[in-house]
């Protein structure tokens, strides 16, 4: 991670205990000079169901692609390879063309259940090395070959190394404010970010209510590899921090998706007392 005073970025190609740790302890040092290091661990909260979201966005997206791609060398036989991975991307800058064509794929094909195999190998991979860095010792022979039988994992790893498809942070402080960024390298779909703000909308309600657990217990089931839900959570983390949690985050989707924290320092110091 390239750090200056007030600005750190960096890459996230596999989000470990060990990356979590790297993050949160570069970011503490942004909140220890802002004078709010006791709201920390509840924003890092935020950032890491961020995070796991961008990685959730980053599988279905890799698998819608593959799907375009498969159908076009079906239905164009012959076609120059090139030429068909030239047309893949130009359906998916073309955002009504790849939100039609995405939706009819999800709707069709096991998507999500394949997203879960995904993350279900990916969370063997993780537990293998989350016990090797808390027990401060090399992966074994052992645990790699373990971790080499999750043939889906490796597979979509390979492919997002390939396509170049990541997930960005930044943290930033401006005197003012502290901004957390997390992008992934890949668009959304139109349906899925309806569904963040339909969820957005369902706790809003729920809380009002004073009903907030409530929306947590109906909301257990994560299909749909649990779109909008962890958005819920974030709401939740940043209400309970005394902040509006529709200023205090903001979605930017477009060829990329961008997730903004604002994090507001005198309101908080304020509160902290």
């Amino acid at each position: 991670m390239g750090n200056n005073k007030k600005k750190v970025t960096g890459i996230i190609r596999v989000y470990s205990r060990k990356a979590r740790d790297q993050i949160v302890g570069i970011g503490s040092e942004f909140f220890n000079e802002a004078g709010i290091a006791d709201c920390a661990e509840d924003v890092f909260a935020c950032v890491d169901e961020l995070i796991k979201n961008a990685v959730k966005a980053n599988y279905k997206f890799l698998l819608i692609m593959d799907r375009i791609q498969e159908d076009l060398i079906r239905d164009n036989p012959g076609r120059d390879a090139d030429d068909i991975k030239r047309q893949t991307y130009d359906i998916i800058k073309d955002k009504k063309m790849f939100d039609r064509i995405a939706s009819r794929i999800v709707s069709s094909e096991e998507i999500s259940q394949t997203v879960r195999e995904i993350l279900n190998q990916e969370s063997q991979q993780l537990s293998i090395k989350n016990r090797s860095y808390d027990e401060h010792r090399a992966v074994t022979a052992e645990e790699r070959a373990s971790i080499g039988t999750l043939d889906k994992l490796t597979r979509i790893r390979t492919e997002m190394k390939e396509r170049d498809i990541k997930i960005l942070l930044k943290i930033e402080y401006d005197g003012d404010f502290i901004y957390i960024e997390v992008t992934n390298t890949a668009p959304i779909m139109t349906q899925d970010m309806n569904r963040i703000h339909e969820k957005r909308d369902e706790y809003r309600q729920y809380r009002m209510e004073g009903r907030e657990y409530e929306f947590f217990i109906n909301n257990i089931d994560t299909s749909d590899s649990g779109f909008g839900l962890g958005y819920a959570k974030i709401d939740s983390f940043l209400t309970s921090m005394g902040l509006d949690a529709d200023r205090s985050i903001s979605i930017i989707s477009a060829n990329n998706t961008t997730v903004m924290l604002s994090i507001p320092v005198s309101a908080l110091r304020e509160r902290m007392g």
